[in-house]
C-alpha cells in the first residue's frame, strides 16, 4: 500500500493507493492557513506555507509553532515557510489561498504572474468580494484566467484548532470543474479529513460567507443571556435568510443544508473556537464593534459580511431581517434588547414560504 519517498515518508491517497506526488503552496499563514498546512502535511512532502511578513516567516521557521494565531499546533519540520510568494507559488500544482476575505483580490493579483499553467486554485477563505457581491472565487477566477479555470471553493465546519490537533472533521469541496473538485477531494482526504464533492459553488461560497453573520447574532443573544430555544430559532431562521440570499443568485436550496450551510452554522454559533460568535458576545456585553476590532489581532469576518450581505439585500430586495438588526447593532444605531424587540414583533408570517395562506 505504501511507498517511500526520497524523504522516507509515506506517501498515499485515502483509498491506501499510491498517490502522484504535488507541489503545494499555503497562502496565507493565519490559524486556517496553518492548520490546513499541517493536516496536508500529514500526506504530503512538498508544501510550502506563506506569510506575508518577513519577520513572522522566520519566527515560524524557529519554534515551527504559530503562536499568534495557533498556539499547540506544531508545523512539521518539512513544511517549507517563506516571505517570497513567487517562491511559494512557482511550480505548484495546487494553491490554496487562506487570507482575509478583503485581501484575497490584491493577493490572486498578485500570483497570477508565477501560477503554472491549469494549477487548481483553492479559496478556503470565507467572505464576499465586495458591494456588488461578488463571490471570492469570482474575484479568484478573473485574475486566474489567463492561467488556469481549475478554481475550487473549500468550505463546511471546520475550526482551525480542531484541525490542526488531527480531530475528526468534514468539509465540502466545490467547482464547476469536475476533475478539478475531484483533485481537491484526493490532495486533502485523510481518515480525519473527510471531502465531499460538491457542483454548487455558489451555495457552498454563501453558505461559508453568510454563517458568520447568524453567528454574530447568536453571540449577542448569549451576551445577555437568552437561552437556549432563542439561539435555535436564530439558528433557524438564519439558516432560512441564508437560503434566500443564496438562492435569489443561483444556488441550490439544499446545499444549505449540508455541511457548508447547516454545519458550518451548528459549528460557528455553538463554539468556543468561533472568533464571530466571541465578537456577537461582547457586543450583548456592551462592547461597540470599534472596541471589539481593537481588541483583537484576528479579523472577524461577519462584520464586514453583514455590512456588505444587508447593503446587497436591500437593492435585491431580500427579505434578511435577523442582517439587517446584526447591521443596527454593529452601528449602534439599536441595542440588542431592541433589536429582539423588533425581530420578535414582526408581521405574522408561515415558516415555510411556499405556504398557501388561507
Amino acid at each position: 500500500k505504501y511507498r517511500k519517498t526520497s524523504a522516507g515518508r509515506r506517501k498515499t491517497d485515502y483509498t491506501g493507493k499510491e498517490g502522484i506526488a504535488v507541489k503545494i503552496a499555503m497562502i496565507g499563514s493565519g490559524g486556517w492557513g496553518t492548520a490546513m498546512g499541517t493536516s496536508l502535511a500529514a500526506r504530503h512532502d512538498d508544501l510550502e506555507l506563506y506569510c506575508r511578513r518577513e519577520e513572522a516567516a522566520r519566527e515560524l521557521k524557529e519554534t515551527r509553532e504559530n503562536k499568534e494565531y495557533l498556539p499547540g499546533v506544531r508545523i512539521p519540520v518539512h513544511v517549507k515557510i517563506t516571505s517570497d510568494l513567487e517562491k511559494a507559488v512557482s511550480g505548484a500544482d495546487c494553491v490554496v489561498l487562506s487570507t482575509p476575505s478583503k485581501a484575497v483580490e490584491i493577493t490572486a493579483e498578485a500570483m497570477a504572474p508565477f501560477m503554472k499553467k491549469n494549477a487548481v486554485a483553492v479559496c478556503a477563505s470565507k467572505g464576499l468580494a465586495d458591494e456588488a457581491g461578488h463571490r471570492l472565487s469570482e474575484i479568484i477566477s478573473e485574475k486566474f484566467s489567463s492561467v488556469t479555470d481549475r478554481i475550487v471553493v473549500l468550505s463546511g465546519p471546520n475550526h482551525a484548532e480542531e484541525v490542526g490537533l488531527g480531530l475528526p472533521a468534514a468539509t465540502v469541496a466545490a467547482s464547476e470543474v469536475p476533475e478539478a473538485v475531484q483533485i481537491v477531494q484526493d490532495v486533502f482526504m485523510r481518515p480525519v479529513f473527510r471531502v465531499y464533492r460538491s457542483d454548487d459553488i455558489r451555495g457552498v461560497e454563501y453558505g461559508g460567507a453568510l454563517k458568520n453573520i447568524v453567528a454574530l447574532a447568536c453571540g449577542v443573544q448569549d451576551g445577555i443571556g437568552l437561552g437556549d430555544n432563542c439561539r435555535a430559532a436564530l439558528m433557524t431562521r438564519g439558516l432560512v435568510e441564508m437560503a434566500r440570499f443564496g438562492v435569489h443568485f443561483g444556488a441550490r436550496r439544499e446545499t444549505f443544508f449540508g455541511l457548508s450551510g447547516m454545519g458550518d452554522l451548528v459549528a460557528t454559533c455553538t463554539s468556543t473556537h468561533s472568533r464571530n460568535h466571541r465578537a456577537g458576545l461582547m457586543l450583548g456585553k456592551g462592547k461597540t464593534a470599534k472596541e471589539i476590532c481593537e481588541g483583537t489581532h484576528m479579523v472577524v469576518e461577519g462584520m464586514r459580511t453583514a455590512f456588505l450581505v444587508n447593503e446587497i439585500a436591500r437593492r435585491e430586495h431580500i427579505d434578511m431581517p435577523i442582517t439587517e438588526e446584526v447591521c443596527r447593532l454593529l452601528e449602534g444605531e439599536h441595542t440588542a434588547q431592541e433589536a429582539l424587540e423588533n425581530l420578535m414583533t414582526r408581521a405574522k408570517k408561515a415558516e415555510i414560504e411556499t405556504y398557501l395562506e388561507p
